[in-house]
């Protein structure tokens, strides 16, 4: 009887079709980190102009400031504190919804109460958390001051239907920034 080798063979075949692979998923590779390359530049323009927008729609001023030593990074949520000239700051927060973070502004006007919010992306679903960008949702913040809830949490906030999760984190990031704006106040 003749015994067989038992284990791994190489033949030409796998290795011609391996070494096809590879020069493949490099070239892919290389295309995908020069198409970032060219685009990057122009998302981060993008992106910028969309937040100023947003900066803009809260609480608008002639120039934003970054509040340096400030809440940013000590209080949770809150990402950058920009001073709206002599009117009061716009807080960027960054609250978890139920898609992912949602990147939001807050306006917070000098007495404290919320001038207005934005959100500058989410990734929440659509025709549910989505709705969060909708001035009806986002109105019911204007005004409010000191701590937001929610109806159902005992606050004058009502709800999203269907979107409790992302009701929520945007009632979290407007507490943030109120959070924020007071102590603000406070140190001024």
């Amino acid at each position: 009887m003749t015994e067989e080798k038992k284990g791994f063979r190489l033949d030409w075949a796998t290795l011609k079709l391996a070494v096809i692979l590879f020069a493949f998923a490099a070239v892919v590779a290389i295309a995908l980190g020069m198409v970032n390359k060219i685009t990057s530049d122009r998302i981060a323009a993008f992106a910028a102009e969309k937040t100023a927008a947003a900066m803009r729609e809260v609480l608008p001023a002639e120039s934003y400031t970054p509040v340096e030593g400030s809440a940013a990074g000590k209080i949770e949520l809150v990402k950058e504190i920009y001073a709206a000239g002599d009117k009061g700051w716009v807080v960027m927060v960054a609250p978890s919804g139920f898609g992912g973070e949602l990147d939001m502004a807050v306006g917070v006007d000098k007495a404290g109460a919320v001038t207005g919010v934005s959100i500058v992306s989410m990734s929440e679903t659509s025709g549910l958390g989505a709705n969060a960008n909708r001035e009806s949702f986002r109105s019911q913040y204007v005004g409010r001051s000191g701590s937001v809830a929610l109806r159902k949490q005992g606050g004058e906030i009502d709800a999203l239907t269907g979107a409790t999760v992302t009701s929520t984190a945007v009632t979290r990031g407007v507490n943030a920034a109120l959070a924020a704006a007071s102590e603000l106040i406070r140190g001024a």
